[in-house]
Order: structure tokens, then C-alpha cells, then sequence
């Protein structure tokens, strides 16, 4: 995996930066820390020439900043600290596409990237999704959302699906019965992670899976998606995670992360 953060000097940066890192080293793959200085502000500037020179000294050490981030936190990872100048968002995007990076790690500073990305961008900290039907969440999946939502300061936000298209209108009792499991799935979720001070909201949707994921990514600032997903056998959710990571699914610019159940 070949990860950029875009690095504005600001606490949350630093938090993405730390977060990056630790994605790299999970894969073995490549980081670049991206410090864009925003020159475009001193177009037609009227105050004196001092300003400018003085936002370039902190500039510099935003990327001294980085640079002992880097040397605590990740020495041995494949990293590279790249400066540029220009508009930010316009220069990471442009960046991420020329260089083919894989995904983008991003302060919410910097949010307008996700707009227009050449790949997934991960606002941290941001809003995590967790779909999740009437199936128990296994302990270490649980777990893993925790950490997590805990590593980039993250909310969540837990969705419950009822899966109403597969009943048919002779299953009522049937249908009121998964209702009614979703809903306890879901304060029992959202206990465990209260528990682990992470702050959690739940909403229930019914309908097809996918659609109502992406319904719900359209309706909220969600940064990330994590799918409980490929247990020993076929699910409604197995299903959504596979049609939402095709390229053509309209959730380009979320991460969705797969866990057994």
C-alpha cells in the first residue's frame, strides 16, 4: 500500500500522520507526508512582505514537525517527506494522482480533497460507519472497530440493517423477530464502545444492504466504513461489502475494511 497524508502542521494532521503509519507498517508499504504551502494566499497581498517570510518559517516547521513524528514513531517504514507549493487541495490531489497512491489520509482541514479524489481519502479524525444485520459481532471484531475509532479520534456511527427484501409478506413474525435482534445487536454495540470512551450513535434502516450504506454515506460526514463481513457463510452484509467495493459503487472516496465474523 502506498499511503499519503496530507500534512497542514495542525494537531489533527499529526493524528492522521501517527495513523499512517501505522496502516504502513501493518502492510509494509510505502509512506509519503505531504506539506503543501499555500502560496495561492499571498496573491495580490497587500500586507508587507514580512508576512509572507513568516509563514514560511512555520511552514518549515510543520515539516520538522513531521520529520520527528517520522523519526519516533516509524523509523524502518519505506517514508518520504515531499514539500510543495500552491493551492493544498488542488496539490494532493494532483500529487496523489501522478504518484498512484493508494490512499489518502487527511485532516478534516483538508476535507474538500475528498471531493474530487484520484483514490479513497480517510478524514481522521472523522465518522466511522459499522453496518451490521441481526448476527452476533464476534469479540475481536468488536475489538478492532474500538481501536480503530480510539487510533484516529474518531465517532461512530453503527447502522442496522433489516434485510425486509428477503421475507416475504407471509413472515411477519419472522421479520418483527430481526427487528427486534438488530436492535438489541445495537445497544449492546453501542455499550461495549461507550465503554471504551468512543462516542457512538445507532440508527436502524431497512432495505437492501448496499443501497442503504450508501444512503446513509451520502447523508453523513462518514470517513471510513468498516463491514463486519466473511464468516463461514454467505450474508446480506457479505454481499454489500462486495457490490460497495467495486469501483463503480459511488463510495470511491470512503475505505471500507473487511472483518471476519
Amino acid at each position: 500500500m502506498k499511503a499519503l497524508v496530507a500534512y497542514d502542521g495542525s494537531l489533527n494532521s499529526k493524528r492522521a500522520l501517527r495513523y499512517g503509519i501505522r496502516k504502513v507498517k501493518d502492510t509494509d508499504g510505502e509512506l509519503i507526508v505531504l506539506h503543501v504551502f499555500n502560496s495561492s494566499m499571498f496573491i495580490g497581498y497587500d500586507a508587507s512582505p514580512a508576512a509572507e517570510k513568516m509563514a514560511r518559517i512555520e511552514s518549515a516547521r510543520f515539516v520538522e514537525d513531521a520529520r520527528n513524528i517520522l523519526d519516533a514513531t516509524g523509523p524502518g517504514i519505506r517514508s518520504s517527506i515531499v514539500v510543495e507549493e500552491g493551492n493544498p487541495i488542488d496539490e494532493v490531489v494532483r500529487y496523489a494522482a501522478a504518484e498512484h497512491v493508494d490512499i489518502i489520509f487527511s485532516p478534516p482541514g483538508l476535507k474538500a480533497i475528498a471531493k474530487k479524489p484520484p483514490c479513497p481519502v480517510s478524514i481522521i479524525p472523522g465518522c466511522i460507519l459499522v453496518p451490521l444485520d441481526s448476527t452476533d459481532i464476534p469479540a475481536q471484531t468488536l475489538e478492532r472497530i474500538g481501536e480503530e475509532a480510539k487510533a484516529t479520534g474518531s465517532k461512530v456511527l453503527l447502522l442496522g440493517i433489516v434485510p425486509i427484501h428477503i421475507y416475504s409478506k407471509w413472515e411477519k413474525q419472522a421479520l418483527e423477530k430481526v427487528k427486534r435482534e438488530t436492535s438489541v445487536l445495537l445497544k449492546r454495540v453501542k455499550k461495549s464502545l461507550n465503554e471504551k470512551e468512543v462516542e457512538t450513535k445507532e440508527i436502524i434502516r431497512s432495505g437492501y444492504p448496499d443501497e442503504e450504506i450508501a444512503k446513509v454515506a451520502d447523508d453523513y460526514p462518514i470517513s471510513m466504513i468498516l463491514m463486519p463481513s466473511g464468516g463461514n457463510e454467505p450474508s446480506e452484509l457479505s454481499k454489500a461489502a462486495t457490490i460497495l467495493s467495486d469501483s463503480e459503487s459511488g463510495l470511491t472516496n470512503k475505505v471500507i475494511l473487511v472483518h471476519a465474523s
